[in-house]
């Protein structure tokens, strides 16, 4: 009994259930974040020794714009229809025709591994263990697919977008503002605008109707750029500030 008050006593002094059933619940949700959750291991690759006719028939066959080069459990290189069309002869092989070699490690983000098919134009990722051995692939259209599980896209609620100084982004202000109209912040978004050098912020929050919310932001001196919300909402709410706007050119 002594050492279950003990244990008790401790627990108040450090993590409360709560507090620790959070922390679990974080480290899943990141778990449930890594590229290695996402891999496609059945899927057709290239032997440095195929030609490039080969290649663009399994292209052609598969839809495919980009094929990994695999040698022994190794990866050797990201093969593409540009490298098909760049050689003379397209009955040649694949070897040593292409060294570009774009890949992630199994732990890496899918942030990561988004940001890597951007800035490349990539149609899929070669994904590799922390030996370098090839495990599979990674494509776009499953990681926007987890994105938008992500970021709630599926649920209802309204969408807000904020623009602020990014000297002034305040995140805890933000959700706090939210909050207080009993809103509760399912997704945040933000990037920066280069045009303007403008944060914006894109909330996603569990409210259908969003102008209460919206208030607070206006109150509190956020430029809302837009939202949107359930279908009918975003007219009465205008309709609502013309009323308000004539009332007081009739004072």
């Amino acid at each position: 009994m002594a050492e279950n008050r003990r244990e008790s006593k401790g627990c108040r002094k450090g993590f409360s259930p709560v507090q620790i059933a959070k922390v679990i619940e974080l480290h899943q949700l990141k778990a449930k974040m890594l590229t290695k959750e996402f891999i496609i291991k059945q899927f057709p690759v290239l032997k440095p020794t195929d030609t490039g006719s080969f290649a663009l028939t399994l292209m052609e066959e598969y839809k495919l714009r980009h094929l990994p080069v695999v040698e022994d459990g190794k990866y050797v290189s990201l093969f593409s229809e540009k490298d098909i069309f760049s050689m003379k002869n397209i009955h040649e092989q694949v070897r040593g025709i292409t060294v570009f070699a774009p890949y992630v490690i199994e732990e890496t983000h899918i942030l990561e591994s988004l940001r890597i098919m951007n800035n490349d134009k990539l149609t899929l990722l070669p994904v590799l263990d922390q030996d370098a051995l090839f495990l599979g692939i990674v494509t776009l259209p499953v990681l926007i697919e987890k994105l938008s599980d992500i970021s709630n896209a599926s649920s209802n609620g309204a969408i807000i977008t904020l623009e602020v100084n990014p000297q002034d982004y305040d995140l805890s202000n933000i959700v706090r503002l939210a909050e207080s109209n009993n809103a509760k912040v399912m997704s945040v978004f933000s990037y920066l605008q280069r045009e303007t050098s403008k944060l914006i912020v894109e909330l996603k929050i569990d409210l259908e109707d969003a102008s209460a919310v919206l208030r607070s932001f206006e109150r509190f001196n956020y430029t809302v750029l837009y939202y949107f919300q359930k279908s009918g909402l975003s007219e009465d709410i205008q309709r609502r500030r013309l009323e308000e706007l004539l009332y007081y050119l009739r004072m």
